[in-house]
């Protein structure tokens, strides 16, 4: 109320507090402005015809509750009551989004400390998010942890072949259930689903640390992708509830650095932890900070249940599951990531391996649009898929997530063959992108929070992608300093800029109903931009590679034994002599070069979907 009648500006509301009776309830210590029964003299107030605060389609059925049915956006805030009541009894109930509990709503003034205890202040979100940041580290440091222990565990079992699947299990698992958390967490709870995301994790965890073959390693490792797949996208979820939605960048620009540090630190502390005492403990060791990060969330976490979900049995939640709609959706995902993961890299791509699954992704993404169509709730509605801010914001990360993952996967092969430098010294090159990643998430938060403008990011940061594909094409060659490695700095910038206001954009772009659905949607796509990007980087780097060796050793004896050599060690590459050598960088340079080109065409696609997308101003006082 006082925001409409201040217009937004910053006045100390106690004078128009003080022309309010005396029975009405204030909290005071939320952005908005929540009161009980609002009832005032007419006489003593204007009756401006301003618009009323958006609300969705639940809210204005329960704050509209013996309200005049003829009411419209232009009504006058204040209108007469019926003839029958006193002159001063209009009444009006406000809710606020994050406070839809009628329980936070004081039934007497005497319960107004009562709603205030019931309320999540300022130390109360950070001190909440400090709780949540610690399952975001763990879950991103197992991600890379497992890049420096795979070879070691499969040696342990003597299935070297199997190797690549400890990563790809996690991965496959993880963006199969992406889009389930979403629609679930608004039927169970944002704290149940996101206490059981750590129960997956801890379980998957424990059993392979403990497990006697490869298959049950790699078992394990999809439930922990299962696991992690909430542990990230429900904390952003969780975090569009506690906050405004202007602030909401700022705050995911911390879960962005702890996302990143968990990635930077989770090969080191693999292989400290591998050497030291065993890959087997570099899992187990997770497992205790993980269950004190469940007991935290379940004394920190309070968020206030839907309303629409208030008094609901388990049973009636259960019905309201789609189940059909989730198995074939997450079966279409399944498939479709199993073969932009392992066609042209693991099988080739006319195997009937990935034939086949190319057609059960198509199959049931058939079904899931099918089912989605007669389901009254379903899982992931379609009209989402075709929401213009969603589908522009989702694509653009899908791009930027192709281009960046896709830039530093081939990267440190691209370094130890040039430079013949060390596992070490490649990942140190890579610095560069991660510290970009995380002052690119940071100043797009702040800046979003300070204007309330978010498309202005969203716009800049294909530009800097393509500036970092280009600075590539002219300073990463055969002869390339230190200094060259600031190039990839501009990407990783992009990538933490993109990350903050691409969820903005689609959070702001939907329903307050659909949040949960778009932001578990939003992770998805980043995760199927990785997969294409690591894919795709692979497949133009190591063609590439072969046809530049098959050309420039024409004429050499022995050629095909140098061709697979130079292909499958890179130890050969770097002892070989100085004219292979030559050969051999000049190949390699070539390599990744053309995935530059490639990086260009997608910058290019995601600055003109940039551009075309919506990017209106945010209401900073909401």
């Amino acid at each position: 109320i006082y925001r409409h009648f201040s217009k937004g500006r910053a006045h100390e509301p106690q004078s128009l507090l003080n022309r309010l009776r005396p029975e009405t309830s204030f909290r005071l210590d939320e952005p908005h402005l929540i009161c009980r029964w609002v009832t005032f003299p007419h006489s003593d107030i204007p009756q401006p015809r301003i618009p009323r605060p958006s609300m969705s389609d639940g809210d204005l059925g329960a704050a509209a509750a013996g309200d005049t049915p003829a009411a419209t956006e232009t009504t006058s805030l204040l209108q007469a009551g019926p003839a029958d009541q006193p002159l001063h009894a209009g009444i009006y109930r406000t809710f606020s989004h994050r406070s839809e509990n009628e329980a936070l709503l004081s039934t007497h003034d005497a319960d107004v400390e009562l709603s205030k205890s019931l309320d999540t202040n300022a130390s109360g979100v950070w001190g909440t998010l400090s709780v949540l940041l610690l399952g975001v580290f763990i879950s991103q440091a197992d991600t890379t942890l497992v890049l420096a222990t795979y070879s070691k565990i499969a040696s342990d079992f003597q299935d070297l072949d199997s190797a690549s699947w400890l990563i790809s299990a996690y991965i496959l698992a993880q963006c199969a259930v992406q889009p389930l958390y979403g629609k679930l967490s608004d039927i169970f709870g944002r704290k149940a689903l996101l206490q059981t995301s750590y129960v997956l994790f801890t379980i998957g965890t424990a059993c392979a640390g403990i497990s006697k073959s490869m298959g049950g390693v790699i078992a394990s490792r999809a439930v922990q992708g299962a696991g992690a797949a909430g542990m990230v996208s429900m904390v952003s979820i969780v975090i569009t509830d506690l906050v405004p939605i202007h602030e909401v960048a700022q705050v995911r620009s911390y879960v962005n650095i702890c996302q990143t540090t968990g990635r930077s630190c989770g090969g080191v502390i693999g292989g400290l932890l591998s050497q030291a005492v065993g890959w087997r403990w570099a899992f187990l060791i997770q497992v205790p900070p993980v269950l004190a990060a469940i007991m935290l969330v379940q004394w920190r976490l309070n968020i206030t249940p839907k309303q629409l979900n208030s008094g609901q049995s388990h049973w009636e939640k259960l019905r309201r599951v789609d189940f059909v709609g989730s198995f074939f959706l997450a079966t279409a995902i399944l498939a479709g990531c199993f073969v932009l993961d392992a066609g042209g890299q693991t099988m080739p791509w006319n195997s009937w391996v990935i034939r086949g699954c190319a057609m059960v992704a198509t199959a049931s993404a058939i079904c899931f649009v099918i089912s989605a169509r007669y389901v009254a709730e379903p899982i992931f509605p379609l009209r989402l898929l075709t929401h213009y801010s969603v589908f522009t914001n989702c694509l653009i990360v899908f791009l930027q997530a192709t281009i960046q993952l896709g830039l530093t996967t081939p990267a440190p092969l691209f370094l130890q063959a040039t430079k013949k430098a060390s596992f070490a010294e490649a990942g140190a090159y890579l610095i560069p992108a991660f510290a970009g990643n995380t002052l690119g998430g940071l100043l797009a938060g702040n800046w979003i929070k300070r204007t309330g403008l978010f498309k202005a990011p969203t716009v800049l940061a294909p530009i800097l992608s393509i500036l970092c594909m280009l600075l590539c094409l002219y300073t990463w060659n055969g002869g390339m300093s230190a200094l060259a490695s600031m190039a990839i700095f501009p990407g990783g910038f992009a990538m933490g800029m993109i990350s903050a206001s691409a969820f903005v954009g689609v959070a702001s772009g939907v329903d307050e109903a659909d949040i949960a659905i778009a932001a578990s949607g939003m992770y998805l796509y980043f995760n199927l931009g990785g997969i294409a990007g690591v894919s795709a980087s692979g497949a133009v780097y190591e063609s590439s590679l072969r046809a530049y060796l098959r050309h420039a050793l024409e004429g050499w004896e022995n050629k095909d034994e140098i061709l697979q050599k130079a292909l499958s060690d890179i130890t050969y590459v770097q002892g070989a002599g100085p004219k292979l050598r030559e050969i051999f960088v000049a190949a390699h340079v070539h390599g990744f070069h053309n995935f530059n080109y490639f990086g260009l065409i997608c910058g290019a696609l995601s600055l003109f979907v940039a551009l075309v997308s919506r990017g209106q101003r945010l209401k900073t006082g909401q």
